[in-house]
């Protein structure tokens, strides 16, 4: 594999700014080519080929060049250009920099969890010591119960009350108040506007510790993999880089530029020992780093391979309470070994993506062609046939509009896996202990693209089946309840009985979750799989209304009571997406505290609400002159709000002050920049507008409804057209919200969601208090100084109620990145700020980031 598509396929997303930029330097490459042709050609027909100069030495506190032996011009030319203003000037130092930032962040949370470790085996002792003293009077008080047996059913009721809540914990399931209710309220007073995740009052016993421990160190460890593969790649290029340029200009820079690197750059010095066998290993073997497992001395030599061997020490000693969780927990780090790039043999030997995609593609085919016949029965089938047209038509319509909009996720998914945007992390959190790192593999067959539309294909194919039997017999019982068996089955199939389905377990379970947690909105923080479901469900307010149908159907109701434009029911469902959304809202209020973006948001479905229900009056009347006016002011005012909240807030488009005209800087769906101006082909930056156009078109699809009323009254075909534009708008609506997710991410250079700790993080005064001499071997060796030069990226959603600027000042400095505040994010810990959120209170840090 060519080094350019090893480097594109291991760059992690969110930081591939930062690495070198491998194709713009093979492109200035070939213009140095272009000029130096003429002049190589001239040198070697007068036989002078062999004069080629090298650089002197390099002073380490200078970076001009000087010359013992004269180049060309031209030669000299193309060095100075090439490698001193380009490669090392801007390349080099944007790598070095971003490096140093990367092991600044990487020892403060190393010192952490080395105070977090410190703790648990004080608290560890302890309860050891208690439970050996406590062990006889427990025994005591056991046997003397044994004849109550009033006491002893109370037990088990309560060991059975205990089991429920730990499992409804242990899935995210468990209700809470929103944290504004609580005692961290008073806690927050002072930062108003400000997320505090404080467990200073949540005392946790020794195993609660180690579980949170446990999987903090795992993504520790798998965080300083990604930042030694990042330096191991960039010094990889570098080098690669160089020998590029020798090979094209006839020179011979690469062991000066090497030593000139060594001598000035931690980047290259940390490497330096591996560089050869990182090489090697490249390209014998499938991983991009180096071997694991290196010892170093101390923290100087090779601070992150320092950290690493830590990490596993605490992780398979500290952690293992016996010989046998020690070799899980080394088999676990093992399984967790970051693979950038897979050989062609692993891939096709391992390669399951193949069969998934042969039976998803002939299943969903078939599939297409069935529901395509229903939905020709049901548009053109004589007129009079009130079962097809009334009943099975928006019954099965609205699974229809379900599946197709599963589909078209998945094509979603697509795009973002072609363009490099990290979905699965942003989704599913998937950086995390549990999961590795092999997402970063950007090969279609690790995408799980394949495996989810496999999972589909048996939802799909049953659907297309029940629904055409349903209507050649134009009846549907039994096959409604044929297909909601099926549904059921498939969720709690066992393993073994269809090929693949032990891989979607986390699929089923995370769906199952969501919806759980959708439909008791407010009771929980809002994540961003509830949030994301819950907008998609808002779309889906025609398949919703089919619930109350198809209970009214099997009611002692008339079936010609059944519809939108006589049942109450009907209607209603289509008003509760927009009621969970409104119940998430309040609860991101209630949890933050911050009135922008939350509060207007909240206001924005409430509008929602009013829209669906005068729509609903506006039915059930008739058209009647009386309520059509209302209708029409609900409907105008959601379609204003919500239309200008996609463009500004979820898409953070409608930016005049950036170069990009009424866009935002960052465009990933736009392709790439031009090399030489930096600026993106109109083309590209032409999707954008047609995006916002159909967005603002088709939020105002009401206006069918208001102008020609009738259809309501047959509303069975202009009902499902209608959802399938608001299935088509949603499906645009996903592919750039989730890309405007990456690029606050690629501004936060975040790439995991750093677990909760279980004690108090504290400053460095009060660590050398309670940890007494513990602690004097923490601070063996400060960044700070090699990084002082180095903006730090910080967080981009802030409140405007903390800032001292203006409220219109602070509030379009917020708008672009209010997006980030739809759902709670990772409590992040800090040497200086004690169990902070995702949000800054640094104005400094606001400023120079808005």
């Amino acid at each position: 594999m060519k080094f350019g598509d090893h480097l594109n396929e291991s760059a992690v997303p969110e930081w591939r700014d930062k690495y070198i930029d491998y194709k713009a330097g093979k492109k200035r490459l070939k213009e140095c080519k272009k000029i130096l042709s003429l002049e190589i050609d001239q040198l070697n027909s007068e036989g002078s080929s062999s004069n080629v100069s090298r650089y002197s030495q390099r002073s380490a506190r200078s970076r001009s060049s000087q010359m013992v032996k004269s180049y060309t011009f031209l030669q000299r030319q193309c060095t100075k250009d090439f490698l001193e203003n380009w490669l090392i000037e801007e390349e080099l130092n944007k790598a070095n920099e971003f490096y140093l930032w990367l092991l600044e962040q990487s020892k403060k949370t190393f010192v952490v969890l080395q105070h977090q470790i410190l703790f648990y085996r004080r608290q560890r002792d302890n309860e050891l010591e208690l439970r050996n003293l406590s062990q006889m009077d427990g025994i005591t008080k056991q046997y003397g119960s044994i004849g109550a047996v009033d006491e002893n059913a109370k037990r088990i009721w309560r060991h059975y009350l205990r089991r429920l809540k730990e499992l409804l914990v242990k899935n995210d399931l468990w209700p809470s108040w929103p944290k504004g209710l609580t005692g961290v309220w008073k806690e927050k007073s002072s930062h108003r506007g400000r997320e505090t995740f404080n467990r200073a009052s949540l005392p946790v016993t020794s195993d609660q510790a180690k579980k949170l421990l446990s999987d903090a160190l795992i993504d520790f460890y798998n965080y300083l993999q990604l930042v030694k593969t990042f330096r191991d790649l960039n010094v990889t290029g570098f080098r690669k880089m160089v020998k590029k340029f020798d090979k094209t200009c006839k020179t011979e820079e690469l062991v000066n530029m090497m030593d000139y690197a060594k001598n000035n750059y931690p980047l290259f010095k940390h490497v330096h020992a591996s560089v050869t066998l990182m090489t090697q290993r490249m390209q014998q073997t499938t991983s991009a780093q180096a071997t694991g497992k290196v010892r170093v001395s101390d923290e100087t030599e090779d601070p992150i391979i320092f950290w690493e061997n830590k990490t596993t020490e605490w992780y398979t000693k500290d952690l293992a309470s016996s010989d046998s969780a020690q070799k899980r927990h080394n088999k676990r780090l093992k399984k967790l070994s970051v693979q950038y790039t897979l050989n062609e043999q692993m891939i096709h030997r391992n390669n399951r993506a193949i069969v998934q995609m042969f039976f998803s593609g002939i299943g969903i085919g078939v599939s297409t062609a069935l529901i395509t016949y229903t939905l020709y029965l049901a548009f053109f089938y004589r007129q009079g046939n009130f079962m097809i047209h009334k009943i099975l038509f928006p019954l099965w319509g609205g699974w229809y509009m379900i599946l197709l909009l599963a589909t078209l996720f998945q094509l979603d998914c697509f795009i973002w896996h072609r363009i490099g945007i990290n979905y699965r992390f942003i989704m599913l959190g998937e950086f995390h202990s549990k999961n590795g790192t092999q997402l970063f593999n950007n090969d279609f067959a690790t995408s799980a693209i394949s495996l989810q539309l496999y999972f589909l294909t048996f939802l799909v194919v049953p659907c297309a089946i029940c629904a055409i039997i349903s209507f050649h017999w134009q009846h549907i019982t039994p096959c409604g309840f044929i297909y909601l068996g099926v549904i059921l089955f498939l969720f709690i199939c066992p393993n073994g009985i269809i090929p693949y389905w032990d891989k979607v377990i986390g699929m089923r379970k995370w769906i199952f979750v969501t919806l759980f947690r959708l439909i008791f909105s407010g009771l929980y923080p809002v994540e961003f799989g509830d949030f994301f479901i819950g907008d998609i469900v808002c779309s889906l307010t025609y398949s919703m209304s089919d619930i109350a149908m198809f209970f009214c159907v099997y009611s002692s109701t008339p079936n010609n009571q059944c519809g939108s434009s006589h049942s109450k029911a009907v209607n209603i469902m289509s008003c509760i997406p927009n009621y969970w959304r409104f119940m998430q809202c309040l609860r991101r209020f209630g949890d933050s505290g911050d009135w922008f973006p939350h509060l207007l948001n909240a206001f924005k479905y409430a509008l929602g609400v009013a829209y669906y229900g005068s729509l609903c009056a506006y039915r059930l009347s008739g058209h009647s002159p009386s309520v059509r006016a209302p209708f029409i002011l609900f409907a105008a005012l959601y379609a204003v709000v919500a239309a200008g909240w996609d463009l500004i807030m979820d898409w953070s488009l409608f930016q005049t002050a950036h170069q990009n005209w009424f866009l935002r800087n960052d465009l990933y769906l736009a392709g790439k920049k031009n090399w030489k101006t930096g600026k993106y082909s109109l083309k590209g930056k032409f999707v954008y507008y047609m995006a916002m156009i159909l967005d603002v078109a088709i939020r105002f699809q009401w206006i069918v409804y208001a102008v020609a009323p009738k259809t309501i009254q047959q509303s069975a075909k202009t009902s499902f057209i209608l959802a399938l534009t608001e299935a088509v708008r949603r499906f645009i609506w996903i592919i750039f919200r989730v890309e405007n997710e990456h690029v606050a991410n690629v501004h936060l250079f975040k790439v995991n969601g750093e677990s909760p700790l279980p004690y108090p993080v504290y400053d460095s005064s009060e660590d050398s208090e309670l940890l007494g001499r513990d602690s004097t071997a923490i601070d063996s060796i400060s960044l700070s100084n090699l990084a002082s030069t180095l903006e730090e990226p910080i967080a981009a959603y802030h409140s405007m109620l903390r800032r001292k600027t203006g409220v219109f000042d602070s509030l379009s400095k917020s708008i672009p990145w209010a997006h980030a505040g739809d759902f709670q994010r990772p409590p992040t810990f800090s040497s200086d700020n004690n169990w902070r959120g995702q949000d800054s209170d640094s104005e400094s840090e606001t400023e120079s980031f808005t």
